[in-house]
């Protein structure tokens, strides 16, 4: 039975942060019992250690790796492990990246969008309105 959420916050604090507050959610984590998060936290994760604390794309791929390994519920998990392993290797915005794991997994093979980064992705086709 899920019945906590585990927010953004918490993840940050594990991975840039020391004390006793730290500490603390390392334990929590640790123990994972009846916790959840979403993909949204992801991308939350990913873009408050890339943005705020400047970390590069290999630390940010450690920390999300971390969290889609422990025993946290997540939802997406599949599709985020995906997006996790194509985001490492490619050159890609994460948020683009798991967009178009979201959109392949509903079967979507088009998108409008002015981005011409989504043209990385092989599977979708981007179009312009």
């Amino acid at each position: 039975m899920v019945n906590k959420f585990v927010d953004t916050n918490i993840f940050v604090e594990v991975f840039v942060r020391f004390g006793k507050k730290s500490d603390r959610c390392k334990v929590l984590l640790k123990e994972a019992k009846n916790l959840q998060t979403s993909s949204l936290v992801f991308s939350e994760i990913e873009w408050v250690l890339r943005s705020v604390y400047e970390l590069d794309k290999g630390v940010v791929v450690k920390c999300l790796k971390t969290v889609i390994s422990s025993n946290i519920e997540i939802d997406n998990k599949m599709i985020l492990i995906k997006a996790i392993e194509f985001y490492e290797s490619h050159p890609v915005d994460w948020t683009d990246c798991l967009n178009m794991f979201l959109m392949s997994d509903d079967d979507v093979r088009e998108v409008y969008s002015y981005d011409k980064g989504l043209s990385k992705f092989d599977w979708i086709q981007r179009l312009e309105p």
